[in-house]
């Protein structure tokens, strides 16, 4: 088997399966490790998180699918969990725990018992580990983005004090 069609084969895998894979991962990261859990919205969020990842896995994990594509969606949601006040450490282990359970479930698999070449393990690792890179970084960005654009309580009084101290200096003595 051709490592190009073994690694589409297990996306497609993973597609099939999306919706176990998902529970799983649901339930270890809000109820084992309780990750997230002062966030109200956190398992509509995780749910959509890894459904939009492992119902289109094939696409994620394609040689073809542009940098953009992946850019694009985890700029927004880094955009997004900045403005609800999310924590950016916490998130970033949703991913690694999001990818974990992928290769849980891979290796738990009868998939994972068949003969194949170690090279096209090592190809699926890789395209599987670059597309969460890549998700990574693209929401730290977003984050990131968003915290530029909005000062802290501490910049903004800063700021005021500035403005203030900028008066006084214009005023006349008296």
């Amino acid at each position: 088997m051709e490592a190009r069609t073994f690694e589409m084969e297990f996306a497609k895998f993973i597609e099939r399966f999306h919706v176990e894979i998902r529970d799983l991962f649901l339930e270890d990261t809000l109820h084992k490790r309780e990750i997230l859990s002062h966030y109200q919205l956190a398992e509509e969020m995780l749910r959509d998180l890894a459904d939009a990842v492992l119902s289109e896995f094939t696409v994620n994990i394609d040689k073809r699918t542009t940098v953009e594509t992946i850019a694009d969606r985890y700029v927004k949601l880094g955009i997004r969990c900045c403005e609800d006040g999310l924590s950016y450490s916490e998130m970033v282990r949703v991913f690694i725990l999001l990818k974990r359970h992928v290769w849980l479930f891979f290796q738990d698999s009868n998939f994972a018992g068949q003969p194949f070449d170690v090279r096209s393990i090592v190809a699926l690792n890789n395209r599987t580990t670059l597309f969460f890179d890549r998700a990574i970084y693209y929401f730290l960005v977003g984050f990131e983005q968003t915290q530029s654009e909005n000062p802290t309580e501490l910049e903004s009084l800063y700021n005021t004090f500035l403005a203030k101290i900028r008066i006084d200096l214009k005023k006349p003595a008296d």
